[in-house]
């Protein structure tokens, strides 16, 4: 079913229609979808966003959440036609519980995130770790929380890592950025989301370029919603559905993290339970068909990210903590917001 979105832009593009539509003619299909002359959802067409050529860049925060939009990846880099790659963290923060140290863990995330590249169709050279220690990313948000001058310094590291983000954007000098939804899901994907938004606005501010942002949804709710928006989310909300060769690369980027298979194999039992639901209203899904859609949106320049995405505060990073100490939105993730975007 295809249906259009509060801002009229087709919510399902099929890649066969799509396919279709560009073989009209040699002279159609040559034919590049129009700049948006402004970054607001309304003036960003998704053929645009999604086309095979500019300078695309993709952010985040660990290696292995490029997964999520992996099918997207896939039909904008193709082989190697474009793109950069920035990975913010080294994702050692699940060194602790595999018995490897933070720097040798931190280096298997990184080799394997450059692997899960290579399969996604793009080589090395357009890959770029800032190499930010999780844990210690974590440790400074509980010194947020604490107040005086532990605050202080704290909310100064995360001024310093919004600078080496904007650096790095900078040197990509990209007219799009594809990252990870802000949703209040896991902290260090909310700051990445964070620091990449106050890198793009000074961009626009300075060149007068629109620069759209694209988020796409990771999950929340610990990984109840996965890979979607929730039901309620009231921003731009698009899908594609991905060809038999996107969806095989998709799957191939999975393989390419032997260091969290456990996590994956979690993520397809709670898709499996949706599976279940779904066949009791009638929609029957399997793993396979529900990687096989990606959501997508673009990012509302007017976006308040000093509010949270839920109403709760206790539904904001469950059941994550650092050493006993729960990690918030209010305490922690607003005041980060607060100095970056507000300083």
């Amino acid at each position: 079913m295809r249906g259009a979105n509060r801002y009229g832009i087709w919510e399902h593009a099929s890649p066969v229609v799509l396919a279709a539509e560009s073989k009209k003619s040699p002279a159609a299909a040559a034919v590049e979808p129009p700049s948006p002359p402004s970054p607001h959802p309304s003036d960003v067409s998704s053929a645009w966003a999604l086309r095979s050529g500019g300078r695309p860049l993709f952010i985040f925060a660990h290696q292995d959440d490029e997964t999520v939009l992996a099918g997207i990846i896939a039909r904008i880099v193709g082989d190697d036609r474009c793109g950069t790659f920035v990975w913010w963290t080294n994702g050692d923060g699940l060194a602790p519980l595999t018995g490897e140290s933070p720097r040798a863990y931190a280096k298997i995330r990184m080799a394997e995130a450059a692997e899960a590249m290579r399969r996604l169709g793009a080589q090395p050279h357009r890959k770029r770790d800032l190499d930010s220690s999780e844990i210690e990313n974590y440790r400074r948000l509980t010194h947020v929380a604490a107040g005086g001058q532990l605050r202080q310094a704290a909310l100064h590291y995360f001024m310093v890592e919004a600078e080496r983000v904007e650096r790095a954007i900078r040197e990509a000098d990209p007219d799009r950025v594809f990252l990870l939804a802000w949703q209040g899901g896991h902290p260090e994907h909310d700051l990445t989301h964070l620091m990449t938004v106050r890198a793009v606005q000074k961009l626009r501010q300075e060149t007068g370029r629109p620069i759209p942002i694209i988020q796409c949804p990771a999950y929340e709710y610990v990984i109840l919603c996965a890979l979607r928006f929730n039901p309620w989310f009231d921003g731009d909300r698009r899908r594609i559905e991905l060809s038999l060769e996107e969806r095989q690369k998709k799957r191939a980027v999975f393989d390419a993290y032997p260091s969290q298979q456990d996590l994956f194999r979690r993520f397809e039992q709670v898709v499996k339970v949706v599976a279940k639901f779904s066949a009791l209203r009638g929609h029957p899904v399997d793993v396979e068909s529900y990687l096989a859609v990606e959501e997508f949106g673009v990012v509302d320049p007017e976006l308040d990210y000093t509010r949270s995405t839920h109403r709760v505060e206790a539904l904001n990073y469950i059941n994550d903590d650092f050493e006993g100490i729960k990690i918030r939105f209010d305490t922690m993730i607003r005041p980060v917001a607060e100095i970056l975007l507000f300083p």
